[in-house]
């Protein structure tokens, strides 16, 4: 006697498409979501220490009859909001300053390199372990003004 039914195929392998997709996609989606987090901050430390060096060394020359240490507070202060507009610490960041012909000769050349230290996102800091993705550094120059 032969039987006519279909042969059904075996139904235990059902929904496995949806497990996969979802499994491949987190394992792609993670890394390029801490690739992107990660490339935002770069790009944050860039415009910070742009915006930081130009600032402070604007405000550093600024004419007016003000005391080199008061110039240098104010360009400090100014470099330091700087970083604070785009959420970078100031621990993070190191401002340099430096006048070849004298911070005080007029028409001599002031200039100042801001640092900041990217820290890889997301991984805290164990024991004093500094980690870092990427270091930024901006220089900016201005004459002295009478």
């Amino acid at each position: 006697m032969t039987s006519t039914e279909p042969v059904r195929p075996s139904t235990a392998e059902e929904g496995s498409a949806a497990v996969e997709f979802v499994m491949l996609s987190s394992l792609l989606l993670i890394p390029l979501v801490y690739f992107l987090v990660a490339l935002a901050q770069v790009q944050a430390a860039a415009y910070a220490t742009l915006g930081a060096a130009d600032q402070a060394s604007k405000m550093y020359t600024a004419p007016g009859d003000v005391s080199a240490q008061d110039r240098a507070a104010r360009s400090d202060a100014a470099a330091a909001q700087a970083l604070a507009d785009f959420g970078i610490d100031s621990s993070q960041a190191r401002v340099t300053r430096q006048c070849p012909d004298g911070c005080d000769t007029e028409g001599g050349i002031v200039i100042y390199t801001v640092e900041v230290r990217v820290p890889l996102p997301l991984i805290p800091q164990v024991a004093g372990w500094e980690h870092t993705l990427v270091t930024v550094s901006t220089t900016s120059a201005q004459v002295q003004n009478p």
